[in-house]
């Protein structure tokens, strides 16, 4: 069941902010309810868990909410509303619990501004949650990238956005320029045409680089390749909130390709030991 208060709650940076007015009440009503779960890496068990409403919202609190959206004035209040559906409330905490140990928690804070909620804070930090999941990583972007990949979610995290989408773009063209190193090694495509347009004048933009490396990138990057100009326009153009609204989804993006080169990775590595395995016992027959 989507659920953007979901979404803000858990992935937002320290304060930014999110109006609540009715249908984002009702999702709050249905997180306090227990019908909306969640994955979330858990940092105790160390994999990703499901994860569902413990405490936090006091019971009256949650009664005084569901007598507002139920009530006679409700339908009106959804386009204009005389007083805030969270008058009364100056703070709002919510706890959640691991369904494999509830006694691991996430817990995360907001203070309310009349019809806002502002993110104040979260325990464990979003660093903490995604920072563990990133060390199978190393391997491949090295010490130095992998130390940018942390960064960035650091900064995130604690609401600077510009700044973070500079070490993700960094992590981009890392990625692009060894896959080109290993492309060449295996004689598909050479620095020419790796750097330049058919008349060897132009030069290639990242993009038609990144579209070049077809069958040695993931395709979820050579097929959209724009995620490169995406976070390139965060670095000039978009706000320091805009840049934090939009990083979840191009730090999820940069994780999945990470993600899909450790699996074929491990796969090389898996054959090359079958191989050599059936090689000795073929050696062995003989």
């Amino acid at each position: 069941m989507s659920n953007n208060m979901i979404e803000f709650i858990t992935k937002s940076s320290l304060y930014s902010c999110m109006k609540i007015l009715y249908p984002e009440v009702k999702q709050l009503l249905q997180i306090y309810d227990k019908e909306t779960r969640f994955e979330m890496y858990c940092p105790e068990c160390k994999d990703k868990k499901v994860f569902i409403y413990d405490c936090g919202l006091h019971n009256v609190k949650a009664a005084n909410l569901k007598n507002k959206i139920s009530s006679a004035g409700s339908v009106t209040g959804m386009s204009c509303q005389e007083t805030s559906v969270l008058d009364g409330m100056d703070h709002l905490y919510l706890k959640f619990k691991c369904s494999l140990d509830e006694s691991h928690k996430l817990e995360y804070f907001f203070a309310v501004r009349g019809d806002t909620i502002i993110k104040v804070g979260q325990y464990p930090s979003s660093a903490d949650i995604d920072l563990p999941q990133a060390t199978k990583y190393s391997s491949i972007l090295g010490k130095q990238y992998y130390n940018e990949l942390k960064r960035s979610i650091g900064l995130h995290s604690h609401g600077v956005g510009i700044g973070s989408f500079v070490y993700l773009r960094r992590i981009i063209e890392k990625l692009v320029y060894d896959t080109f190193k290993e492309a060449e090694a295996a004689g598909k495509l050479t620095e020419k045409e790796f750097e330049f347009q058919a008349d060897g004048e132009h030069r290639n933009g990242m993009e038609e680089k990144i579209k070049l490396l077809k069958g040695f990138l993931p395709d979820l990057i050579t097929d959209r390749p724009k995620i490169y100009g995406v976070v390139s326009k965060g670095i000039h153009a978009l706000s320091e909130e805009e840049c934090l609204k939009y990083f979840p989804v191009l730090k999820d993006g940069i994780v999945m390709i990470l993600d899909d080169i450790v699996t074929r990775k491990e796969k090389e590595r898996a054959a090359e030991e079958y191989n050599k395995s059936l090689g000795k016992i073929i050696s062995d027959l003989k």
